[in-house]
């Protein structure tokens, strides 16, 4: 009965913890004058190119293209740190060999989902453009760690790759949160009409115009 009495408790505790942190990124209006000009640069190139824009927020599929896109990493990463860890104190090079493929392929996954993330920040507003900008710059960091990882592996200083990958490995959990946030909080990529969310936070994106038949 305790057990189950302070399940709500923690869940509150937790609510608390994270409003705490969007609240705090939410206050910074510094933000905005780095993440404006970047936004308005996205914006442009989006506009010469509304096929790509379309291709980006995922249009053709009825839903944003970039929680789709992150799985790889997620999954390649969550390999890399499995075979890492096997194959520590052994001389085993398949687990070195697969450990190493996997980290690139995260961080070439990663490059790839990030386009599609730009295309869907450069429509926020207010708050929800500043917790996205955190979390990309989130993303940025992770993504130099498991550059500095890959180089480490290749030129033998593995202990210390596998030190830089573990570092992005734990903050791209923190940074995956926020972007979930980003999501079920604010409602960023998705429609107005899905549970209570902040439309208010969004520009809507233009649906792709639908050929007619006759």
């Amino acid at each position: 009965m305790r057990w189950k009495s302070a399940q709500p408790r923690a869940s509150e505790e937790g609510n608390m913890i994270g409003s705490a942190v969007l609240g705090g990124i939410e206050e910074q209006d510094w933000i905005d004058r780095m993440a404006d000009p970047l936004q308005r640069g996205i914006q442009s190139v989006l506009r010469r190119a509304p096929t790509v824009a379309k291709v980006l927020h995922g249009k053709f599929l009825g839903h944003p293209l970039h929680p789709v896109l992150v799985t790889i990493p997620i999954g390649a990463w969550s390999c890399a740190l499995v075979l890492d860890l096997a194959g520590i104190g052994r001389r085993r090079r398949r687990l070195h060999r697969g450990a190493d493929a996997t980290a690139a392929i995260g961080l070439g996954g990663a490059l790839v989902a990030t386009f599609a993330g730009l295309a869907d920040w450069s429509t926020t507003l207010g708050p929800a453009k500043r917790i996205g900008f955190v979390h990309g710059a989130m993303n940025l960091a992770i993504a130099g760690l498991y550059g500095a990882s890959l180089t480490s592996r290749a030129i033998g200083l593995r202990p210390l790759g596998i030190a830089l990958s573990t570092a992005g490995f734990g903050l791209a959990g923190a940074s995956g949160w926020l972007g979930g946030e980003l999501i079920y909080r604010y409602g960023v990529g998705i429609g107005n009409d899905a549970c209570e969310r902040r439309p208010e936070m969004q520009v809507p994106v233009p649906e792709a115009p639908i050929a007619d038949a006759g």
